[in-house]
């Protein structure tokens, strides 16, 4: 019997543990989706961009292929919204994925950068 129910557990745990990490894999279409507001994907899928997904040493166009045109920026950044949370009654909070350029439009750096409160 208890072995019976230490399995039922490990496989709750792993149906769970699954459940939880899906989605994280970068995908460009996931990625994108969203009101143009809000894209509910990214924070999820930011890691594995930037873990997996070669960003530094790519061009400009290359970039714009990839990840779709940014949020802002101009000719030695750029910046895609990642969280917007600007809901009335909560603290404001963003986050955003900075690239910064060289004068070739290659990408030099990655940052994370973070403002207000979670």
């Amino acid at each position: 019997m208890f072995n019976r129910n230490l399995i039922f557990i490990l496989y709750l745990l792993l149906i769970s543990f699954t459940a939880c990490n899906s989605g994280k894999t970068f995908d460009r279409d996931k990625w994108n989706y969203g009101d143009g507001l809000t894209f509910p994907n990214r924070n999820r899928m930011l890691n594995d961009l930037l873990e997996n997904q070669k960003l530094k040493g790519r061009k400009y166009y290359q970039v714009i292929g990839m990840l779709h045109r940014p949020q802002g920026g101009d000719s030695t950044m750029m910046y895609y919204e990642i969280v917007r949370n600007i809901e009335p009654g909560s603290a404001p909070y963003r986050k955003n994925l900075v690239l910064y350029l060289s004068k070739d439009s290659v990408v030099t750096g990655t940052k994370i950068v973070e403002s207000g409160k979670k």
